[in-house]
């Protein structure tokens, strides 16, 4: 029974004992590295790449070092490579010498002008048949013909990154639609502003990022005056034009990267990143009198995060801050 092989010491092994080489790729950008570095050493060219095509754009996303000096998001016209002329059926994939069967004048212009005598480009192909863009490679001279097996193994690796790009794809679409229907649940009916459920994430990512990158940011909190007695006087229907009203200034008001939230029924939130005390006294002075010019009053309270207090800490010291304004309000 000696020769019997054990399948059970498989699962046992610890990973940590298994070759780095044969680890799965992280992603599709480390993988294409992987690719340009072996179809170089499988093919001898002096360039390989693998690029995005987009319109007419061909986007250069790995590629080695060569005398041509193309680096990663270098980028061509797309009409002016033979890889535009494999997609169109007009070239072979594998050519290795231009000069014999392509009038290469139009790719003169890549690299000090080497031009370019030996060609391979295998598109990348989506799991929904689009193109993505090549794995390819370019020469200043003639080359060899490729080997049958260089072929097979060319279009193998175009396929694999195929596969891992379509996959990588499809999990990004799957994220976005989570990301989505979390803004969805994060988000207020009444102003389709952030909701309190969202904020609070919000502020621990934020608290986060300001403790790993010794980033600034501060809280606004944001209360209206006369919600209650709109209310009672006008209705609810009144009160929640007020309230959207409320929200739209705000918003306005708001830099594209602030965090605007509704917290409560006639209280909001903004959290902003990178503004002095003097610039943060400045933004809620901007908004209550833009507040003020439409007719709505509001109370307005800050607070500024510290190496001794979190991003919760300074909602609730601009929370308070907020209630002393009101209150010297109804004192006065």
């Amino acid at each position: 029974m000696d020769d019997v092989y054990d399948n059970a010491n498989i699962g046992s092994r610890s990973s940590s004992s298994r070759p780095a080489q044969v680890l799965p790729f992280t992603d599709f950008s480390t993988a294409s590295k992987a690719a340009v570095s072996y179809l170089r050493r499988l093919t001898g060219f002096e360039l390989c790449a693998v690029t995005r095509i987009d319109g007419n754009e061909f986007l250069f996303l790995s590629v080695n070092e060569s005398a041509y000096g193309i680096k990663p998001g270098d980028s061509l016209s797309l009409d002016r490579t033979l890889c535009a002329r494999v997609l169109d059926g007009e070239c072979p994939k594998f050519v290795s010498s231009t000069s014999a069967c392509i009038d290469s004048e139009a790719l003169s212009h890549i690299g000090a002008g080497l031009g370019v005598e030996a060609h391979i480009g295998v598109p990348l192909v989506l799991a929904d048949n689009n193109v993505f863009g090549t794995i390819c490679a370019i020469n200043p001279d003639p080359m060899p013909d490729l080997a049958p097996l260089q072929v097979g193994a060319i279009e193998l690796t175009a396929r694999m990154l195929s596969t891992i790009l379509s996959l990588e794809l499809q999990s990004l679409d799957q994220r976005r639609s989570y990301e989505r229907a979390k803004m969805e649940s994060e988000s207020d009916e009444l102003t389709g502003l952030l909701n309190r459920r969202g904020w609070d994430r919000a502020l621990r990512e934020e608290d986060i990022l300001c403790s790993q990158y010794g980033f600034s940011a501060s809280v606004m909190v944001i209360d209206l005056d006369n919600l209650k007695i709109v209310n009672d006087t006008q209705g609810h229907k009144a009160g929640d034009d007020l309230i959207r009203k409320a929200a739209e200034i705000i918003q306005q008001t708001c830099r594209s990267d602030d965090v605007v939230a509704r917290t409560g029924g006639d209280e909001f939130a903004v959290l902003t990143k990178g503004i002095s005390q003097e610039g943060l006294k400045a933004f809620a002075r901007r908004i209550r009198i833009a507040l003020m010019v439409t007719g709505v009053s509001a109370s307005v309270g800050t607070g500024t995060r510290s190496l001794a207090k979190s991003l919760t800490d300074a909602w609730t010291e601009a929370d308070e801050a907020m209630y002393v304004s009101k209150r010297s309000k109804f004192i006065s």
